[in-house]
């Protein structure tokens, strides 16, 4: 009747259990069992993700004199535990209160309700699963840029500021000043490549991810309640109507 799911898209809004089609297809007592126990373990595993503020968040802040200095990446959570919820999320702007945008959703098929997050777009693996059980994966660097004849890129990091000098952050949260210029030769290409793999790490690595459980926890603590929900369903639902 209840389970984890971790490959809900945002196509699951259209089984939310306001909708009409999932009004007409269960029973109002069997729709308010379902809905109470899925609101409860989505609220357990939201809960259960502390919130931290990403650098490029931080970077925002302090450029807006929001903030005084640069902390770098908070520490990640420990493996076993729930994994850091990061805010404001990239993918979930505006999302604030959804920590990885876990939802709970009517699943037709097994008249059962669904919990989980949704697939995180433009990752080509399956990350709320890696946090829930663990595993190894091959990670593109964001940051990284790869420099070409033609385009500009980084000639100098440090040094005297010249006109096309711009302060930013490297990987650990440092301000550095980096000097760019129109690459025009092949050695130019070379050493810009080289300083911005200095700055932002390499272009991909292999990520390990240790089982970091929010799905599994949440549920654990939903199904002893699941007594509670059917009988105030049963009490808030007349039998005529049920």
């Amino acid at each position: 009747m209840i389970r984890g799911a971790f490959n809900l898209t945002f196509d699951c809004k259209r089984w939310f259990f306001d909708e009409a089609r999932v009004l007409a297809m269960v029973t109002p007592r069997m729709r308010d069992f379902l809905a109470s126990s899925g609101a409860f373990a989505m609220t357990v595993a939201r809960r259960s993700m502390r919130y931290v503020t990403s650098v490029r968040e931080q970077q925002r802040q302090k450029r807006a004199g929001e903030r005084r200095r640069i902390t770098g990446e908070k520490a990640l959570s420990a493996p076993r535990t729930p994994p850091h919820a990061v805010q404001p999320h990239p993918w979930l702007r505006g999302e604030t209160g959804t920590r990885y945008g876990v939802f709970f959703a009517l699943d037709p098929q097994r008249a059962s309700v669904v919990i989980g997050p949704n697939l995180m777009p433009g990752r080509p693996y399956n990350l709320p699963h890696l946090h829930e059980f663990g595993g190894r994966v091959r990670v593109k660097n964001p940051r990284r840029s790869v420099r070409k004849v033609g385009s500009s890129g980084e000639v100098r990091i440090g040094g005297r500021p010249a006109r096309t000098s711009h302060f930013g952050y490297d990987r650990l949260g440092r301000p550095v000043m980096v000097t760019y210029a129109r690459l025009r030769t092949g050695a130019q290409v070379a050493r810009a490549n080289i300083l911005n793999e200095s700055l932002y790490g390499p272009s991909s690595y292999m990520a390990t991810y240790p089982a970091r459980p929010y799905m599994g926890p949440a549920l654990a603590k939903t199904r002893p309640m699941l007594k509670k929900f059917w009988a105030e369903s049963v009490r808030a639902v007349p039998a005529a109507a049920g």
